[in-house]
């Protein structure tokens, strides 16, 4: 009657190193690993319930230590050596007992193939000279990825420097269109009745602002933002040459944070900082003495603009938006455009300071 296969092990199961177990005086096969049925090629049912007798080459001094080792309970090892060509081959066999209410229910057997030095060295030298065959071949892929790579590095340069040279001369095309347009109502202004130069003179500041932001982008060394901070400088000395005489009492001051935005939306915000500069100017100073401060910060996820003045303030001035009708207009319609939100403040004796805020980031 054939012997059931004892439950295996996890560890002989899946162990890289043939082992089984035998039973009995007999040396029967109780249990074999895919390990050993791969040694000695056989299938485990072909071998369990056999005797150990018949899978060892050595059958006299390995079924002797066997023996032993069930007999004393004590492990031992012994090692075979099997003619094999070319080489001879050695087994070593690893043998322990397992014991039970004092006697030994069955031996566990370990076989560890091993082969001559000589063999063990030419194995040695041919994964030696794999390992560098493949490692020259890692290397020249390493390289050749390092050339595509340099190569895709360079290309995206190269269209990087195309595109900031393009976005230059587009700026700076657009920034001498605008100039002309600002020279051609200037003209217009010198034939003008006095009662509408005003009106031309706030369209000619707004087109001198948005020409200073493409000036900015025609000098700029990256593309798609701008720096506030340089922007609004540039608008105050722009909105200063044009509305300020050299002998005014008048000074913009700009306090700003080096923050970066996108051109789109920096268009919209030199629109909204030119009306407010220029309704500082022209309400809050009958005297023709004072400041307006002009500051940017960062407040969390948002841009802060501020126009601040230390003149009479709206009360006084008989002016609660800036620059009348139209120019209230205009900054409710820039600060939309920012989807932004403004705010107006008197301080307690004199002044009046105008909050916007809107994002750091433009909407997707």
């Amino acid at each position: 009657m054939t012997m059931p296969p004892a439950p295996p092990s996890p560890y002989l199961e899946h162990a890289p190193t043939p082992m089984a177990t035998v039973e009995g005086a007999a040396h029967l096969v109780r249990y074999i690993n895919p390990a050993f049925c791969r040694l000695i090629d056989k299938a485990e049912a072909d071998v369990v319930g056999k005797s150990f007798r018949e899978l060892v080459p050595d059958t006299v001094a390995c079924l002797a230590l066997l023996e032993r080792v069930y007999r004393t309970r004590q492990s031992a090892s012994h090692i075979a050596r099997e003619d094999a060509d070319p080489h001879p081959v050695f087994l070593s066999y690893v043998m322990w007992p397992v014991i039970a209410d004092d006697r030994t229910v069955c031996v566990i057997i370990q076989v560890t193939e091993a082969g001559s030095l000589q063999q063990k060295t030419m194995a040695m030298n041919e994964a030696l000279l794999l390992g560098s065959l493949r490692q020259s071949e890692l290397v020249e892929a390493a390289d050749a990825s390092n050339i595509q790579l340099q190569t895709e590095v360079d290309d995206r340069k190269q269209r990087e420097s195309d595109a900031l040279m393009l976005n230059h001369e587009i700026a700076h095309r657009i920034k001498n269109n605008l100039n002309i347009v600002s020279a051609l109502v200037d003209s217009e202004i010198r034939r003008t009745p006095d009662q509408y130069v005003q009106g031309y003179e706030a369209m000619q500041t707004r087109i001198q602002a948005i020409s200073k932001l493409y000036d900015l982008i025609s000098q700029s060394h990256q593309t798609g933002t701008v720096r506030l901070d340089t922007y609004l400088q540039e608008i105050a000395d722009t909105m200063s040459r044009s509305l300020l005489d050299r002998t005014s009492g008048i000074k913009i001051i700009v306090k700003a944070e080096a923050l970066e935005l996108d051109h789109e939306r920096a268009v919209h915000f030199g629109l909204v900082a030119n009306e407010l500069v220029t309704n500082a100017v022209k309400h809050a100073f009958p005297d023709g003495v004072g400041r307006v401060t002009l500051g940017v910060a960062r407040a969390g996820d948002q841009i802060q603009f501020t126009v601040a003045d230390n003149g009479v303030g709206m009360a006084t001035s008989g002016h609660a938006a800036p620059t009348g009708t139209h120019g209230r207009d205009y900054a409710a319609m820039f600060v939309r455009q920012l989807a932004g939100t403004m705010s107006v403040s008197e301080a307690e004796t004199t002044g009046t300071t105008v909050t916007i805020r809107f994002p750091l980031l433009a909407a997707s």
